[in-house]
């Protein structure tokens, strides 16, 4: 028997959970599919023939402490479904599902999306963060709707969701659905030589210089951070290093840069330095062994200098 597709959709209410659903079971490559929608909340928006393109979609509205491994294998049993879409109760953590409900063994995850208004955002968020916290770490896509560029920072709505997960996927949608390039809003111009970023843009550098190699491969920039010697490079590399705030105030990351460059014993270890350098990309692998691309730099000049203002880098 053929998987049945999971694809987990979560969100405080009015994101945009409902019209999302709806717009997806309408396509094509879901014409031949046997569809159960399964909602853990009513919003405005109601699921209607209309509105889901079609008149044999099984809907099914429960609370979300209803939602158990009883559950699951009854609409397993009763619908065969090819494709579940869930419409997750935003106020509830998506670990309620993911961490404690048994699910068939053909169920496969194909996707776990949040969906954001991202007119009301930066409110819930600075209210909410660890609601928004377990979103990010449970979910591999994030779509922010009914973005407007002229009031929304499009580069620190995306800083908010790569602090928690880097390996988020992230989509803007403007007001009238078109998606939204963030390189067309960038607060730093790559086309500089040498182009100076910020020390309040590092962590927004460096976390889109990770998903886009194309972008920054072989351009030259300035960036400042705290100089950190790793043994295992022997004088051929150091690391800027920035602390990066991410949910609360007990969540300290760190970001570290590499930067190559042949150096001695009077190295500045501890110091602050604004490193002048062309971006290069060296293979790692994620914690799964998954390969990725990671920035670094090839130093043309470095100097001390006095630490930023602010030495810590917020997302929010």
């Amino acid at each position: 028997m053929n998987d049945c597709l999971v694809y987990f959709f979560t969100g405080f209410l009015d994101s945009g959970k409902t019209s999302f659903i709806c717009s997806w079971t309408s396509e094509d490559n879901f014409s031949d599919k046997k569809i159960v929608i399964l909602a853990t909340e009513e919003g405005e928006e109601e699921y209607t023939p209309e509105s889901m393109g079609r008149d044999d979609i099984t809907v099914l509205t429960v609370e979300p402490d209803e939602v158990d491994k009883a559950l699951m294998f009854d609409i397993e049993k009763k619908y065969k479904p090819d494709v579940i879409f869930m419409e997750w109760n935003g106020s509830v953590s998506p670990a309620e599902f993911f961490e404690k409900v048994d699910v068939p063994r053909r169920w496969a995850l194909a996707a776990a999306l949040v969906i954001v208004d991202a007119s009301t955002y930066s409110e819930y968020y600075r209210n909410m963060q660890t609601i928004f916290a377990d979103y990010y770490r449970y979910c591999d896509n994030v779509i922010f709707n009914r973005v407007d560029p002229e009031v929304n920072n499009i580069p620190k709505l995306r800083g908010s969701v790569k602090s928690l997960n880097p390996s988020m996927n992230i989509t803007f949608l403007g007001e009238d659905n078109q998606m939204i390039d963030i390189g067309e809003h960038l607060p730093y111009d790559l086309k500089n030589d040498p182009c100076v970023i910020d020390p309040d843009d590092f962590g927004l550098f460096y976390t889109d210089a990770l998903d886009n190699v194309e972008r920054y491969n072989g351009k030259v920039v300035s960036v400042v951070g705290q100089a950190v010697v790793f043994r295992e490079f022997k004088g051929r590399a150091f690391a800027l290093q920035r602390q990066a705030y991410t949910c609360c105030a007990d969540d300290i990351g760190q970001i570290n840069l590499l930067c190559f460059h042949e150096h001695g014993s009077g190295f500045p270890v501890g110091q602050w330095l604004k490193v002048t350098g062309r971006i290069r990309y060296f293979e790692d692998k994620q914690r799964d062994g998954t390969p990725v691309a990671v920035p670094c730099l090839e130093v043309e000049d470095y100097a001390i200098t006095s630490k930023p203002e602010n030495e810590i880098i917020y997302f929010s």
